[in-house]
């Protein structure tokens, strides 16, 4: 069987996993009975190897509709970094990424491998209750995360270096990042007063001054955390809850938090007319996500009002500029095609950020 993958290879799909197996030294199957097919993301084919309770994860040629341009430096990045997130993760001691974790990329034969972390329950079968236990724990994960030290050097997004190791993006100190970025924010916030839209503009300044200029920075560290936490994502079992197919990124720990509060709390049911998240029906879990986002923020802060106040900070920076961000779009001539699929139509943009700036007067 044929499947689009991302190799220069014309190899059948048994053949394609058969190479990676070998490649890994374990036991080539003979039949589909011996692998169960996990479905597909964006970007990967995904197979359950039965024997080894591994999972396979092969690229896919086509993404979001788009041709895959096979880059070896962008999949090594992304690959290196993930193995660096499970195991640095696994070092808080919450047993919350696969054990094992491999990978190899060529032209001809690119792949992840993995430990099994077993079936998830779902989203939609959980009651609140449960959703809001899972967010809990996913809390406290992220608060363990901020007290260990980053394994690799330098902030934002993982790239490789000229030497194959991996680091940060960019080089410099965290702080001044966070005020450029304050300022930037900031930026954001004042477009959204001056333009013509519609809102309790005296109260949205009122508090966004407040807000912003209590942003925290010096209490911060660079951390090395996770910036892809969607539910698809996470593997809701009988046991707790497991992470998988992370986004690494190297920066305050407090802020990549919030993105978590505010994703569950705001965006992922908003965006559920989207191309992108539509099949998710995040518009029929508004109690779950909620729930999760309730429980992420009390086992992140752990009784801490300062934390608290910090993390609320940032999920109002977030609100503001995911509103900025559909201003912009709305600005456009027209929308790209990845545009679309994430975002929807400009008719859909349009509604979304009239809910935003309803939640900028609640906030």
């Amino acid at each position: 069987m044929l499947k689009p993958f991302l190799t220069t290879t014309a190899h059948t799909e048994q053949e394609i996993i058969n190479q990676a197996l070998k490649n890994e030294g374990l036991k080539q199957i003979s039949s589909d009975s011996e692998i169960t097919r996990l479905g597909e993301g964006a970007w990967h084919y995904a197979y359950l190897i039965e024997a080894e309770q591994l999972v396979l994860r092969i690229p896919k040629r086509i993404a979001y509709e788009k041709e895959v341009v096979f880059n070896q430096d962008e999949l090594t990045a992304d690959y290196a970094g993930t193995k660096a997130f499970y195991e640095h993760a696994n070092r808080t001691g919450k047993g919350m990424c696969p054990e094992h974790y491999n990978y190899h990329v060529s032209d001809e034969l690119t792949y992840t491998i993995e430990s099994y972390v077993g079936k998830s329950i779902g989203l939609a079968e959980l009651t609140p209750d449960q959703s809001k236990r899972y967010g809990s724990e996913l809390g406290e994960f992220f608060m363990a995360l901020e007290e260990l030290n980053s394994p690799i050097p330098g902030i934002g997004y993982i790239t490789v270096g000229e030497r194959g190791e991996i680091k940060g993006l960019y080089e410099g100190d965290l702080s001044a990042f966070i005020r450029e970025e304050t300022g930037e924010y900031k930026e954001e916030w004042e477009s959204l007063l001056e333009s013509s839209y519609s809102f309790d503009k005296e109260k949205v300044r009122k508090n966004g001054e407040n807000l912003i200029a209590a942003r925290s920075i010096e209490r911060e560290k660079l951390v090395l955390t996770n910036q892809d936490t969607s539910p698809e994502n996470m593997i809701f079992t009988s046991s707790g809850v497991r992470m998988i197919d992370p986004f690494p990124i190297l920066y305050t720990g407090t802020s990549l938090a919030a993105n978590y509060v505010f994703n569950y709390r705001a965006l992922f049911h908003s965006l559920h007319n989207t191309k992108r998240h539509g099949k998710n029906q995040y518009h029929l879990l508004i109690p779950q996500l909620k729930a999760s986002a309730e429980g992420f923020v009390e086992g992140y802060v752990n009784g801490s009002k300062q934390k608290w106040n910090d993390l609320n900070v940032e999920v109002y920076l977030k609100l503001v500029t995911m509103t900025h961000e559909h201003d912009q779009l709305l600005k456009q001539e027209s929308l790209s095609r990845e545009q679309v699929i994430r975002y929807g139509t400009k008719d859909q943009i349009q509604e979304r950020i009239g809910i935003f700036f309803k939640e900028l007067e609640r906030f």
